[in-house]
Parts: C-alpha cells; structure tokens; sequence
C-alpha cells in the first residue's frame, strides 16, 4: 500500500509539473526543480537535490525549439531520482541509477508527448467550431481535457515506473518497432533545425543580425562557453538599449525675429 501511494504521488507530481510547462511557467519543468518534489515525497531532499543538479546539467540544453519535442526531462528526472533514491546506495549509485532510468524513460515519454500533441489538434479543431456557435462551454471543456491529455502523459508512465521498475521501461522500448524509433531520432535531429530557422525568421528584423554575427563569432572562432557568450550578449544588449533610448540632441530653430531658441 506504501508503495502505491509514493507511486501516485510522484505521478500526481509529474503531472502537475507538465501543466506548468504548458501553463503558468513557474520552472517546475526543470529537473532540479522537479527533483525536489520528488525529495518531499521520499523523504531525502539531499540525494534528490543532488541527482536533480546533475541530470539539470546533463540537459541543460534540451529546449522546445519551434516544433521540436525534445525528450521529456519531467518523466526522466522524476523517474530517475526516484528509483535512484529507492535503491538505497550512496550518492554515487543513486546519480548512475537516476541516469540510467531516466534517458530511456525521457525518450520512451518522448514519443507519448509527440502522440498527445497530434491528438490534441483535433480539440483545437474542435473548439474553432464551438467558437463559431458562441459556445464557452464546450470551449473551456475542450481547454481542459487538452491539459488533462498532457497531465496524464507524464503521470501514467511515471506511476508505472515507480510502481513497477525501471525494468517495464525497458520492455516497452524493445517492444517498439526498431523502424519507428528510427525515424523518430532522424525527425528529431531534423525538426529542430526548422524550428530555429523559423525563430530566426522572426527575429532577424533591422539591425539585429548583428547579434547573431557576435554569438557565432564569439562560439566558432573564440570557443567560448555559453554562459560567457550569454554575458557578451547581455551587455551587447545593454549598450544597443543605451544607444537606442539616447535623447535625440536639441535643435536650434530660428523664429520670426531671428532669435534662436533651443
């Protein structure tokens, strides 16, 4: 009975870090963040923010990029912390643990994610039609079951990896077709290259190429890190904004006596 409801709490945890994904943006997203829930629940907030650090570090970069769905690091993180807490081995064994669990329940939640988002074009549909009748209703129910779609795709596998074991995991990856995960890893190295020329179609506007030039430069030729390329570009930001809201110099105009004023 313990067992299922840590189970259910940590799918109810899941869950509710999806919808802020989609909804208020409060980071509970992010690993660390989301490990430390995953410490309430068990009870060893020091393991979970360590785990959590270190899995924050190892997808620091994955980022929704346009279309691209990355591996769901929510899934991942909450999974792997867990199951590397619950195997009751120093900090070392719970980090490999954690690693191990997590990358392929990340990509298996991946492909869930992608599933959900197709299908819940068709509540968009849906509601398009319910506005032309004015009806709310419908509209807010639509809302809704789109985010209960979402908050059920990361709290169900969650519940049965905790429930169950890393080892359900694994099954269900084998038991996907070899041809499907194929190509959803080449639509994956794809689609992220569309979606970055998509942002930069709406970015690159007057003079803010100049930007891009600086990071390419300062990443290709100078082989900085991105948090020193980060800092260039915030204080390159800093003087375009200074440049930009500078008071425009006055003007001396001449009136009718031929005095000047200023």
């Amino acid at each position: 009975m313990g067992n299922l409801l840590t189970a259910l709490l940590l799918a109810a945890w899941a869950g509710l870090c999806a919808l802020d994904q989609f909804g208020p943006h409060l980071g509970f997203r992010k690993p660390l963040l989301a490990s430390i829930g995953v410490g309430l629940i068990l009870g060893d907030m020091q393991t979970a923010i360590i785990v959590g650090a270190t899995m924050e570090l190892m997808w620091l970069g994955v980022n929704n990029i346009g279309a691209y769905v990355p591996p769901d690091v929510i899934s991942g993180t909450i999974v792997g912390t867990s199951l590397g807490i619950l195997s009751g081995g120093d900090t070392g064994t719970a980090i490999s643990t954690a690693i191990a669990v997590g990358v392929p329940t990340a990509l298996l939640v991946q492909q869930v994610n992608m599933l959900v988002m197709t299908t819940n074009i068709s509540l968009v549909h849906a509601a398009d039609k319910a506005a032309e009748n004015f009806d709310f209703k419908k509209i807010t129910f639509l809302h809704w079951t789109g985010g209960l779609m979402f908050f059920l795709s990361r709290a169900v596998p969650v519940f049965i990896a905790c429930f169950a074991g890393s080892a359900v995991i694994d099954t269900i990856l084998a038991a996907i077709p070899a041809q499907i995960l194929s190509g959803f890893t080449v639509a994956s190295k794809a689609i992220p290259a569309v979606g970055l020329a998509m942002l930069l179609t709406m970015m690159m506007k007057k003079n803010m190429w100049i930007f891009l030039v600086l990071g390419f430069v300062l990443g290709a030729y100078l082989n900085l890190g991105t948090l020193a390329i980060a800092l260039v570009g915030a204080v390159a930001a800093g003087i375009y904004d200074l440049i930009m809201e500078r008071p425009a110099p006055a003007v001396a105009v001449a009136d009718e006596e031929g005095e000047y004023d200023l």
